[in-house]
Protein backbone atom coordinates (compact mmCIF):
# COMPACT_ATOMS: atom_id res chain seq x y z
CA UNK A 1 0.00 0.00 0.00
CA UNK A 2 2.03 3.50 -1.22
CA UNK A 3 2.11 6.61 0.89
CA UNK A 4 -0.31 8.23 -0.72
CA UNK A 5 -3.73 5.93 -1.07
CA UNK A 6 -3.74 4.77 3.13
CA UNK A 7 -7.40 5.36 4.19
CA UNK A 8 -9.08 4.28 6.78
CA UNK A 9 -10.56 0.76 6.26
CA UNK A 10 -14.01 -0.03 6.07
CA UNK A 11 -13.63 -3.37 7.41
CA UNK A 12 -11.94 -2.31 10.50
CA UNK A 13 -14.75 -1.37 12.23
CA UNK A 14 -13.21 2.16 13.78
CA UNK A 15 -15.10 4.20 16.21
CA UNK A 16 -15.63 7.84 15.90
CA UNK A 17 -14.03 8.26 19.09
CA UNK A 18 -9.65 8.02 18.41
CA UNK A 19 -8.14 5.21 19.47
CA UNK A 20 -5.89 6.29 22.50
CA UNK A 21 -3.41 3.34 22.20
CA UNK A 22 0.03 3.90 20.91
CA UNK A 23 1.56 0.13 20.12
CA UNK A 24 5.44 0.48 20.89
CA UNK A 25 7.87 -1.87 19.31
CA UNK A 26 10.99 -2.29 21.17
CA UNK A 27 12.96 -4.76 21.73
CA UNK A 28 16.13 -3.27 23.98
CA UNK A 29 13.50 -1.38 26.48
CA UNK A 30 15.27 1.44 26.58
CA UNK A 31 12.64 3.29 23.82
CA UNK A 32 9.78 2.12 25.85
CA UNK A 33 11.44 2.84 29.31
CA UNK A 34 11.50 6.60 27.73
CA UNK A 35 8.74 6.87 26.05
CA UNK A 36 6.24 5.19 27.77
CA UNK A 37 5.95 8.10 30.79
CA UNK A 38 6.05 10.59 27.35
CA UNK A 39 2.66 9.06 26.49
CA UNK A 40 1.19 8.41 29.36
CA UNK A 41 1.28 12.43 30.30
CA UNK A 42 -0.92 12.81 26.96
CA UNK A 43 -3.04 10.75 27.65
CA UNK A 44 -2.24 7.47 25.77
CA UNK A 45 -2.52 3.62 26.39
CA UNK A 46 0.93 2.11 25.40
CA UNK A 47 0.89 -1.81 24.41
CA UNK A 48 4.51 -3.05 24.35
CA UNK A 49 5.99 -5.63 22.62
CA UNK A 50 9.53 -6.90 21.77
CA UNK A 51 9.46 -7.98 17.75
CA UNK A 52 7.55 -7.26 14.73
CA UNK A 53 5.84 -10.78 14.62
CA UNK A 54 4.19 -9.87 18.39
CA UNK A 55 3.07 -6.35 16.83
CA UNK A 56 1.59 -7.79 14.04
CA UNK A 57 -0.48 -9.76 16.00
CA UNK A 58 -0.94 -7.22 18.27
CA UNK A 59 -2.87 -5.41 15.26
CA UNK A 60 -5.47 -7.93 14.86
CA UNK A 61 -6.00 -7.17 18.34
CA UNK A 62 -6.97 -3.58 18.55
CA UNK A 63 -6.49 -0.74 15.82
CA UNK A 64 -4.03 1.18 17.80
CA UNK A 65 -3.62 5.24 17.03
CA UNK A 66 -0.23 5.03 16.07
CA UNK A 67 2.69 2.40 15.88
CA UNK A 68 6.14 3.39 17.18
CA UNK A 69 8.88 0.91 15.92
CA UNK A 70 12.36 1.21 17.41
CA UNK A 71 15.43 0.87 14.09
CA UNK A 72 16.81 -2.19 17.02
CA UNK A 73 14.01 -4.30 16.02
CA UNK A 74 14.03 -4.48 12.41
CA UNK A 75 16.32 -7.42 11.21
CA UNK A 76 19.53 -6.14 9.34
CA UNK A 77 19.36 -8.81 6.32
CA UNK A 78 16.49 -7.20 5.02
CA UNK A 79 13.64 -8.84 5.92
CA UNK A 80 10.14 -7.37 5.48
CA UNK A 81 10.41 -5.00 8.43
CA UNK A 82 7.51 -2.92 8.98
CA UNK A 83 5.92 -4.28 5.60
CA UNK A 84 4.82 -6.88 8.31
CA UNK A 85 3.02 -4.34 9.59
CA UNK A 86 1.89 -2.67 6.35
CA UNK A 87 0.54 -5.95 5.01
CA UNK A 88 -2.20 -6.68 8.09
CA UNK A 89 -5.78 -7.25 6.26
CA UNK A 90 -7.58 -5.07 8.84
CA UNK A 91 -5.32 -2.58 10.10
CA UNK A 92 -2.03 -2.07 7.66
CA UNK A 93 -3.16 1.42 7.10
CA UNK A 94 -2.02 2.70 10.82
CA UNK A 95 0.68 4.64 10.35
CA UNK A 96 4.15 3.63 10.97
CA UNK A 97 6.65 5.67 12.97
CA UNK A 98 10.41 4.51 13.42
CA UNK A 99 12.48 6.27 15.66
CA UNK A 100 16.42 6.14 14.33
CA UNK A 101 19.73 7.13 15.70
CA UNK A 102 22.24 9.27 14.02
CA UNK A 103 24.17 6.59 13.43
CA UNK A 104 21.48 4.21 12.49
CA UNK A 105 22.26 2.63 8.95
CA UNK A 106 20.67 3.91 5.96
CA UNK A 107 20.09 0.30 4.54
CA UNK A 108 17.65 -0.31 7.55
CA UNK A 109 15.92 3.01 6.99
CA UNK A 110 15.28 2.49 3.01
CA UNK A 111 14.01 -0.93 4.47
CA UNK A 112 11.25 0.68 6.26
CA UNK A 113 10.57 3.46 4.01
CA UNK A 114 9.86 0.43 1.33
CA UNK A 115 7.67 -1.48 3.75
CA UNK A 116 5.55 1.19 4.12
CA UNK A 117 6.93 3.94 7.66
CA UNK A 118 5.07 7.41 6.71
CA UNK A 119 7.35 8.91 9.46
CA UNK A 120 10.93 8.94 11.14
CA UNK A 121 11.94 10.79 14.43
CA UNK A 122 15.79 11.58 15.43
CA UNK A 123 15.98 10.04 19.26
CA UNK A 124 16.16 10.98 21.74
CA UNK A 125 12.52 11.74 21.06
CA UNK A 126 11.14 15.19 22.01
CA UNK A 127 7.63 15.43 23.53
CA UNK A 128 6.55 18.26 20.96
CA UNK A 129 7.31 15.96 17.87
CA UNK A 130 5.28 13.36 19.76
CA UNK A 131 2.62 15.79 21.14
CA UNK A 132 2.45 17.28 17.04
CA UNK A 133 1.87 13.77 15.56
CA UNK A 134 -0.45 12.40 18.25
CA UNK A 135 -2.99 15.66 17.58
CA UNK A 136 -3.10 15.54 14.18
CA UNK A 137 -3.75 11.72 14.36
CA UNK A 138 -6.49 12.50 16.50
CA UNK A 139 -7.72 15.60 14.15
CA UNK A 140 -6.82 17.82 16.57
CA UNK A 141 -4.71 20.31 14.59
CA UNK A 142 -6.27 22.36 11.17
CA UNK A 143 -5.20 20.72 7.95
CA UNK A 144 -3.99 22.61 5.06
CA UNK A 145 -7.19 24.14 3.83
CA UNK A 146 -6.99 26.72 6.24
CA UNK A 147 -3.28 27.04 5.88
CA UNK A 148 -2.41 30.39 4.25
CA UNK A 149 0.37 31.15 1.44
CA UNK A 150 -2.86 29.83 -1.27
CA UNK A 151 -0.29 30.43 -3.69
CA UNK A 152 2.14 27.58 -2.61
CA UNK A 153 -0.73 25.34 -1.55
CA UNK A 154 -0.92 21.91 -3.93
CA UNK A 155 -3.54 21.76 -6.43
CA UNK A 156 -6.39 19.66 -6.98
CA UNK A 157 -6.30 17.58 -10.59
CA UNK A 158 -9.15 15.56 -11.90
CA UNK A 159 -7.36 13.08 -14.29
CA UNK A 160 -9.87 11.41 -16.96
CA UNK A 161 -8.37 8.35 -18.93
CA UNK A 162 -5.38 7.39 -16.87
CA UNK A 163 -5.45 4.92 -14.40
CA UNK A 164 -3.30 5.38 -10.65
CA UNK A 165 0.37 4.04 -10.64
CA UNK A 166 0.50 4.18 -14.25
CA UNK A 167 4.57 3.82 -14.85
CA UNK A 168 5.38 7.34 -16.39
CA UNK A 169 2.20 8.42 -15.81
CA UNK A 170 1.41 12.01 -15.64
CA UNK A 171 -0.74 11.16 -12.61
CA UNK A 172 2.58 9.93 -11.15
CA UNK A 173 4.85 12.91 -12.23
CA UNK A 174 1.76 15.53 -10.73
CA UNK A 175 1.67 13.40 -7.45
CA UNK A 176 5.37 13.74 -7.22
CA UNK A 177 4.59 17.52 -7.70
CA UNK A 178 2.74 17.44 -4.04
CA UNK A 179 -0.66 18.02 -6.23
CA UNK A 180 -3.72 15.95 -4.94
CA UNK A 181 -5.09 13.80 -7.43
CA UNK A 182 -8.85 11.86 -7.97
CA UNK A 183 -8.85 9.12 -10.83
CA UNK A 184 -11.39 8.28 -13.33
CA UNK A 185 -11.25 6.21 -16.31
CA UNK A 186 -14.38 7.29 -18.03
CA UNK A 187 -16.62 10.78 -17.89
CA UNK A 188 -19.00 8.81 -15.82
CA UNK A 189 -16.80 7.62 -13.49
CA UNK A 190 -15.14 11.58 -13.28
CA UNK A 191 -18.39 13.15 -12.23
CA UNK A 192 -19.04 10.57 -9.39
CA UNK A 193 -15.63 11.36 -7.97
CA UNK A 194 -15.90 15.14 -8.31
CA UNK A 195 -19.41 14.76 -6.56
CA UNK A 196 -18.23 12.51 -3.64
CA UNK A 197 -14.63 14.43 -3.31
CA UNK A 198 -16.21 17.96 -1.81
CA UNK A 199 -13.18 20.51 -2.63
CA UNK A 200 -12.83 22.56 -5.27
CA UNK A 201 -11.07 20.99 -8.30
CA UNK A 202 -8.16 23.15 -10.11
CA UNK A 203 -7.58 21.28 -13.06
CA UNK A 204 -9.21 18.74 -15.45
CA UNK A 205 -6.97 17.11 -17.36
CA UNK A 206 -7.99 14.43 -19.80
CA UNK A 207 -6.10 11.91 -21.91
CA UNK A 208 -6.95 11.14 -25.46
CA UNK A 209 -5.62 8.69 -28.11
CA UNK A 210 -6.40 11.61 -31.22
CA UNK A 211 -7.32 14.58 -31.76
CA UNK A 212 -10.85 14.70 -33.30
CA UNK A 213 -14.10 16.60 -32.79
CA UNK A 214 -15.85 13.79 -31.18
CA UNK A 215 -13.37 13.84 -28.44
CA UNK A 216 -13.47 17.87 -27.61
CA UNK A 217 -17.26 17.23 -27.54
CA UNK A 218 -16.50 14.45 -25.14
CA UNK A 219 -14.67 17.07 -23.13
CA UNK A 220 -17.16 19.68 -23.33
CA UNK A 221 -19.93 17.28 -22.09
CA UNK A 222 -17.99 16.73 -19.13
CA UNK A 223 -16.94 20.61 -18.73
CA UNK A 224 -20.80 20.71 -18.45
CA UNK A 225 -20.86 19.58 -14.61
CA UNK A 226 -21.85 22.42 -12.12
CA UNK A 227 -18.44 22.01 -10.22
CA UNK A 228 -16.32 21.83 -13.63
CA UNK A 229 -17.64 24.74 -15.35
CA UNK A 230 -15.17 26.94 -14.58
CA UNK A 231 -12.13 24.84 -14.27
CA UNK A 232 -9.44 25.09 -16.81
CA UNK A 233 -9.19 22.29 -18.93
CA UNK A 234 -5.79 20.50 -20.53
CA UNK A 235 -6.36 17.41 -23.23
CA UNK A 236 -3.16 15.62 -23.81
CA UNK A 237 -3.56 13.65 -27.05
CA UNK A 238 -0.97 10.96 -28.50
CA UNK A 239 -0.53 12.36 -31.97
CA UNK A 240 0.05 15.48 -33.31
CA UNK A 241 -2.47 18.45 -31.80
CA UNK A 242 -3.49 21.07 -34.97
CA UNK A 243 -5.65 24.21 -34.19
CA UNK A 244 -8.68 23.54 -31.54
CA UNK A 245 -11.26 25.96 -31.87
CA UNK A 246 -13.54 24.98 -28.80
CA UNK A 247 -13.06 27.22 -25.85
CA UNK A 248 -11.62 26.57 -22.69
CA UNK A 249 -9.62 23.66 -23.91
CA UNK A 250 -5.99 23.43 -24.04
CA UNK A 251 -4.88 20.49 -26.12
CA UNK A 252 -1.44 19.27 -25.87
CA UNK A 253 0.94 16.60 -27.95
CA UNK A 254 2.97 13.75 -25.60
CA UNK A 255 4.25 13.49 -29.38
CA UNK A 256 5.73 16.35 -29.50
CA UNK A 257 6.32 17.45 -26.12
CA UNK A 258 9.23 15.96 -24.59
CA UNK A 259 7.64 14.85 -20.78
CA UNK A 260 9.87 17.54 -18.27
CA UNK A 261 8.08 20.40 -20.93
CA UNK A 262 4.61 18.51 -21.03
CA UNK A 263 4.66 18.54 -16.85
CA UNK A 264 5.76 22.25 -17.02
CA UNK A 265 2.97 23.36 -19.40
CA UNK A 266 0.40 21.70 -17.39
CA UNK A 267 2.08 23.21 -13.52
CA UNK A 268 1.63 26.62 -15.81
CA UNK A 269 -1.80 26.18 -15.73
CA UNK A 270 -2.46 25.09 -12.46
CA UNK A 271 -0.33 28.69 -11.62
CA UNK A 272 2.66 26.16 -10.05
CA UNK A 273 6.33 27.07 -10.56
CA UNK A 274 8.03 23.95 -9.76
CA UNK A 275 11.11 24.45 -11.64
CA UNK A 276 13.47 23.08 -9.14
CA UNK A 277 11.70 20.24 -8.14
CA UNK A 278 11.71 18.64 -11.58
CA UNK A 279 10.78 14.97 -11.08
CA UNK A 280 13.30 13.82 -13.62
CA UNK A 281 16.27 15.02 -11.80
CA UNK A 282 14.94 13.03 -8.74
CA UNK A 283 16.73 9.59 -7.39
CA UNK A 284 15.60 7.87 -4.11
CA UNK A 285 17.75 9.21 -1.47
CA UNK A 286 16.68 8.21 2.26
CA UNK A 287 18.51 9.92 5.17
CA UNK A 288 17.44 11.24 8.73
CA UNK A 289 16.03 15.16 7.89
CA UNK A 290 15.77 17.71 10.90
CA UNK A 291 14.03 21.22 10.41
CA UNK A 292 12.84 24.05 12.00
CA UNK A 293 11.07 27.47 10.59
CA UNK A 294 13.04 30.45 10.80
CA UNK A 295 12.91 32.00 14.27
CA UNK A 296 11.91 28.89 15.82
CA UNK A 297 13.87 27.49 18.48
CA UNK A 298 12.44 23.83 17.92
CA UNK A 299 13.51 21.09 15.57
CA UNK A 300 11.56 18.78 14.21
CA UNK A 301 12.23 15.46 12.47
CA UNK A 302 11.56 13.33 9.16
CA UNK A 303 13.04 11.47 6.77
CA UNK A 304 13.97 12.12 3.44
CA UNK A 305 12.52 10.30 0.39
CA UNK A 306 14.68 11.57 -2.53
CA UNK A 307 16.40 14.39 -3.63
CA UNK A 308 17.45 16.82 -6.51
CA UNK A 309 19.80 19.25 -6.93
CA UNK A 310 17.55 21.75 -6.31
CA UNK A 311 15.28 20.27 -3.54
CA UNK A 312 14.80 18.06 -0.98
CA UNK A 313 11.50 15.51 -0.52
CA UNK A 314 10.94 14.45 2.98
CA UNK A 315 7.85 12.16 3.94
CA UNK A 316 6.30 13.22 8.02
CA UNK A 317 2.69 12.87 9.21
CA UNK A 318 3.69 17.32 10.18
CA UNK A 319 5.18 19.07 7.47
CA UNK A 320 6.05 22.33 7.87
CA UNK A 321 3.09 25.25 6.42
CA UNK A 322 3.79 25.98 2.65
CA UNK A 323 5.79 28.97 1.95
CA UNK A 324 8.06 28.73 5.10
CA UNK A 325 11.57 29.04 5.66
CA UNK A 326 13.65 26.44 6.88
CA UNK A 327 17.04 25.87 8.07
CA UNK A 328 17.67 21.98 7.75
CA UNK A 329 20.04 19.49 9.33
CA UNK A 330 20.68 16.45 6.49
CA UNK A 331 22.05 13.63 8.46
CA UNK A 332 24.22 11.54 6.26
CA UNK A 333 24.74 8.65 8.44
CA UNK A 334 26.66 6.59 5.76
CA UNK A 335 29.91 9.30 6.18
CA UNK A 336 28.59 10.97 9.50
CA UNK A 337 28.70 14.44 8.12
CA UNK A 338 25.58 16.43 8.85
CA UNK A 339 25.11 19.01 5.96
CA UNK A 340 22.95 22.22 6.90
CA UNK A 341 21.44 24.85 4.26
CA UNK A 342 18.51 27.39 4.22
CA UNK A 343 15.03 25.78 2.36
CA UNK A 344 11.59 26.90 1.36
CA UNK A 345 8.70 25.11 1.75
CA UNK A 346 7.46 24.68 -1.80
CA UNK A 347 4.37 22.07 -1.32
CA UNK A 348 2.81 20.72 1.53
CA UNK A 349 0.29 17.89 2.69
CA UNK A 350 -0.27 17.24 6.20
CA UNK A 351 -1.56 13.65 7.43
CA UNK A 352 -5.32 13.05 7.13
CA UNK A 353 -6.77 9.27 7.96
CA UNK A 354 -9.84 10.13 5.50
CA UNK A 355 -9.01 11.02 1.82
CA UNK A 356 -10.14 10.18 -1.36
CA UNK A 357 -7.50 11.75 -3.40
CA UNK A 358 -3.80 10.12 -4.00
CA UNK A 359 -0.71 12.35 -2.74
CA UNK A 360 2.28 11.76 -1.15
CA UNK A 361 2.66 13.05 2.58
CA UNK A 362 5.17 15.40 3.73
CA UNK A 363 6.50 18.18 1.73
CA UNK A 364 9.28 19.35 -1.18
CA UNK A 365 11.43 22.11 0.35
CA UNK A 366 13.61 24.17 -2.20
CA UNK A 367 16.96 25.08 -1.44
CA UNK A 368 17.71 28.43 -0.96
CA UNK A 369 21.19 30.04 -0.32
CA UNK A 370 22.90 26.84 -1.00
CA UNK A 371 26.84 27.79 -0.46
CA UNK A 372 28.76 26.24 -3.88
CA UNK A 373 30.54 24.00 -1.56
CA UNK A 374 27.30 22.62 -0.50
CA UNK A 375 26.01 22.48 -3.94
CA UNK A 376 29.20 20.68 -5.42
CA UNK A 377 28.59 18.30 -2.20
CA UNK A 378 24.81 17.61 -3.42
CA UNK A 379 25.83 16.78 -6.81
CA UNK A 380 28.05 14.48 -5.56
CA UNK A 381 25.06 12.62 -3.61
CA UNK A 382 23.45 12.56 -6.48
CA UNK A 383 26.22 11.00 -8.78
CA UNK A 384 26.69 8.55 -6.48
CA UNK A 385 23.36 7.58 -5.90
CA UNK A 386 22.00 7.41 -9.80
CA UNK A 387 25.49 5.12 -9.83
CA UNK A 388 24.09 2.35 -6.99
Amino acid sequence: MSFATHALSQQSGVSAEPSRKVLLVDQAKELRLYLTPLLRAVGCEVVSVDNMLAARVELGRCRPLMVVVDWRVLPPDGSPGCAALRSHAQHGDVPILVVVGEHTPSELLETCVRGGAEDCLLGPVRITELQARLDVLRERTPGSPLWPMERRTPRTVLLVGEAPNTPGGLGADLEACGHHLLYASSTEQAVARVAGYGEPIHLLLTRARVTSAEEMMRVERLRTEARLARVPTVVVADDDVMEVPMLGQVWLSARTLAPRHLLSRINGQLQRNLAALLVDERVPFVCPVEYREVGSFSWSSCYSSELSPGALFVRTLVPARPGAALELRIHLSTIREVLEGPGLVTWSNPYTARRTASYPLGMGIQFLGMSPRRLMHLRELIRGTRLM
